[in-house]
């Protein structure tokens, strides 16, 4: 397991490497820029501050001070919200980003395999029918749907929670998290019923309930660890989307989070700042795929003999 965690971080270095200069020249190849606004400035101006922020210099000098900055923990300073640093301003909102992520994900486990258990043992019947219908319906719906959607029926028609921003206590975490969580529970519970219902055909399942077992220990013993293993290699890519989805439902309800800064960043073309919470999310998605491989490790043993 240890060499499995050293190999990935070795492949990690490059592809984070090679995230931020494909981001960088993107970034600079988009028409526009950070001193473009509705009142042109006067050449001089913005010979002068291109110069400051070394906008003026060739490409691949500027790509390589930003990676000698990024080394040294240093996002470098803000185009746009120039009273603050892009590490000031991640450090803002990296806490609500993670909060909302690390809920959404908690709770789309707690529903998805709760589901997922239910309709495997009602396999056939109505119950998983029903169920599966709803999954499907839940995985099918996008996070800039749901989001509005819940905040027009329980913001504006039932008046029970806040539209935008933060109240007092933890109330407005419900809507954010649960549009979040929805389409990564529907797909959980779909792979959870699969798995499950393919591990209590295999013949360890009827040797224990020939033994006499009782089912509900069969069922949480014997049957569930090995039917999430497609729900372990699903997660990597279920932190990528709810990262990305973090952006629209943060921007939906007026939260202070990195997809707020990053939609005010590539609008404005504050390049430090688009930079800056793309490296953030890249690692943040490196490092959840590591966890997953591990828990795909902890549920499949010859994943670790391998």
């Amino acid at each position: 397991m240890l060499a499995l965690v050293a190999r990935r971080l070795l492949t990690a270095i490059p592809t984070l490497l090679g995230i931020i200069l494909v981001s960088f020249v993107l970034m600079k190849l988009a028409p526009g820029g950070p001193f473009d606004g509705e009142r042109p400035l006067a050449p001089e101006t913005r010979a002068a501050l291109q110069s400051a922020y070394g906008l003026d210099r060739p490409i691949w000098e500027q790509a390589w001070i930003y990676v000698s900055r990024l080394v040294q923990g240093d996002f470098g300073p803000s185009l746009v919200y120039r009273d603050f640093t892009v590490t000031e301003l991640v450090a803002q909102g990296l806490p609500v980003s993670l909060t909302l992520g690390g809920l959404a994900v908690i709770l789309a486990m707690l529903v998805g395999v709760s589901l997922g258990l239910l309709a495997a043992i009602r396999a056939g019947q109505a119950t998983d029918k029903a169920i599966m219908m709803l999954a499907t319906v839940a995985t099918a719906l996008p996070t800039f749907v749901t989001g509005p959607a819940l905040a027009l029926f329980l913001g504006l028609w039932l008046g029970l929670l806040l539209v935008s921003g933060r109240g007092d206590g933890v109330a407005w975490l419900i809507m954010p998290v649960t549009a979040l969580a929805l389409p990564v529970a529907g797909a959980i519970a779909k792979l959870t019923r699969a798995g499950l219902a393919s591990v209590l055909k295999q013949d360890h399942i009827r040797t224990a309930r020939a033994r006499g077992l009782p089912e509900s220990r069969i069922l949480l013993r014997h049957g569930l660890r090995p039917s999430l293993v497609p729900v372990a290699s699903y997660l990597g890519p279920a932190a990528a989307g709810l990262l990305t989805g973090a952006v629209v439902v943060e921007t939906v309800f007026g939260l202070p989070g990195l997809g707020r800064y990053f939609v005010q960043g590539a609008l404005n073309r504050d390049y430090p700042l688009v930079l800056g919470v793309v490296t953030i999310y890249a690692a943040l998605i490196i490092l959840f795929n590591l966890f997953a491989d591990l828990i795909y490790g902890w549920l499949d043993p010859r994943m670790r003999e391998s």
